[in-house]
């Protein structure tokens, strides 16, 4: 469900920033009419108009410096909105691009520094599906680009929010198998994670230690490791809880199938009881917070 007071405090940030930034970079929102005071109203047309007033000639330094701070304000407002709204919104920036190849080449930049970065704060793979997408449509994309974009769009896609997961076999700590499906419980929270993986030496022992995990009785914890490296997996398995259920990928299958879009671990997927993906590699904030509301 959208959280209406959060969409105000993100279009109220969005419009602040203009004066913010008076003496650095100036993108031009739009200008919502005074009379427009429902929440949703204003969100949609912020959205549809917000490259309404930004010149897409202009080649300056500057003029690309301006249309990179928009961008990231525009997709940090896309989640906001309905899956309509988001793709009306992309819809009309498409339009705007037009033929011109460098525009084209411009945001397909944009799209991956900020959408597929794995180290971004604005990395949403809805949203980065929804841009590559909409980019592909464009005829001035040379074979090799496009074929690198349709291989991202690939991976991108994969166990979205609102979809099944893809299933998968892994072996427990004593050997036996086990498929992913087997799993009951009216939530799940998957967790793959290496042992070799600085972030997850950081983020690990804080979703080991939240309570708000630990406290909700219907979520049951899958931890799974995708590589190969048993070794690796042995070390990873002393710091995990006992009433987690854990383990390994048979020949790092999971890794090597890219069954699920795993770009930088931790990654954390929120599943319901029919393994639909409520939350796709979400931080422990946003899983915590869902858990909390719902």
């Amino acid at each position: 469900m959208i959280n209406m007071k959060r969409i105000l405090l993100a279009i109220v940030c969005v419009l602040a920033s203009v004066a913010l930034s008076a003496q650095d970079v100036q993108f031009p929102f739009p200008e919502v009419p005074a009379m427009m005071t429902d929440t949703q109203a204003r969100l949609k047309f912020v959205l549809e108009n917000f490259w309404s007033r930004y010149d897409f000639a202009d080649t300056s330094s500057y003029n690309e410096q301006v249309g990179e701070q928009g961008f990231s304000e525009f997709i940090n407002l896309l989640p906001y909105a309905d899956a309509q709204e988001q793709k009306r919104a992309v819809d009309a920036l498409m339009t705007r691009i037009g033929s011109d190849e460098r525009l084209m080449k411009r945001f397909d930049s944009l799209t991956d520094h900020y959408l597929g970065n794995p180290n971004s704060p604005l990395r949403n793979d809805v949203t980065y599906e929804l841009m590559l997408r909409s980019l592909l449509t464009s005829k001035k994309i040379d074979e090799a680009r496009r074929s690198r974009m349709e291989f991202k769009l690939n991976m991108v896609a994969r166990n979205q929010p609102g979809s099944k997961a893809s299933d998968f076999e892994y072996l427990d700590r004593v050997g036996r198998r086990h498929r992913f499906y087997e799993l009951q419980s009216e939530l799940t929270l998957l967790v793959f994670s290496d042992p070799e993986c600085e972030h997850c030496h950081e983020l690990m022992p804080k979703i080991i230690g939240s309570k708000v995990l630990a406290g909700d009785r219907r979520l049951k914890v899958l931890s799974v490791y995708p590589d190969e490296n048993v070794k690796a997996w042995m070390q990873l398995r002393p710091t995990l809880p006992r009433n987690w259920s854990e383990g390994r990928s048979p020949g790092g299958q999971l890794m090597r199938e890219q069954t699920f879009y795993l770009p930088a671990m931790p990654v954390l997927y929120l599943l319901d009881k029919d393994k639909h993906v409520i939350l796709k590699d979400a931080t422990l904030e946003q899983v915590e917070g869902w858990l909390k509301d719902n």
